[in-house]
């Protein structure tokens, strides 16, 4: 079973890393030009469409950032065979990067989907709105299956683990000064 776990969870990688990116991103103060609103300002029912936070250097840095640890990954495999156990399929092609970039993407088209509906209900964009927070991966694995779909007890594992990873990431990055919440 831990073996499960490990593959579920490395496999899985990329859309964590995309999750954090955002976050990251904003910390280093890069592609300064690309963090403008998704929506650019455009309401819906007197509320914004995602919310000023939601930019486009959230979403592509995400997507860029999956890209990059898929590359990390196929480099891994390929050049250290005795990893390839903890492969779900072979990383021995540059498609994995657009494997990658889609998990990343995957996760931040997941995360507008959430700021949509908190938008909807009236909800700040700081406002918790458990368990919707922790969902956003559920984009990754949908974009994700486009390339490669994993068994159901990777994907369980995946669902599981997805419901903590990220609150435990946000804590993190509060205790660093980088969020001004902890979920």
């Amino acid at each position: 079973m831990l073996s499960v776990i490990g593959q579920a969870l490395f496999f899985f990688l990329p859309s964590y890393v995309g999750n954090a990116a955002p976050v990251l991103l904003n910390q280093l103060g890069w592609f300064e030009n690309l963090r403008k609103p998704i929506d650019g300002g455009v309401q819906l029912g007197g509320n914004d469409l995602f919310g000023k936070t939601k930019t486009w250097r959230g979403l592509l840095g995400g997507a860029v950032a999956g890209a990059l640890i898929s590359g990390l990954q196929m480099a891994l495999y390929v050049w250290v065979p005795d990893t390839q156990g903890w492969f779900l399929f072979p990383y021995d092609s540059f498609g994995i990067l657009g494997f990658g970039f889609l998990l990343g993407l995957g996760e931040g088209l997941g995360d507008l989907l959430k700021s949509f509906l908190k938008r909807r209900l009236g909800k700040k964009s700081s406002a918790p709105f458990f368990p919707f927070d922790q969902m956003s991966f559920l984009g990754a694995l949908a974009l994700g299956s486009l390339y490669y779909i994993p068994s159901l007890e990777h994907i369980g594992v995946i669902v599981v683990f997805s419901l903590f990873i990220p609150v435990c990431a946000n804590i993190i990055a509060y205790k660093l000064g980088w969020k001004s919440v902890w979920y």
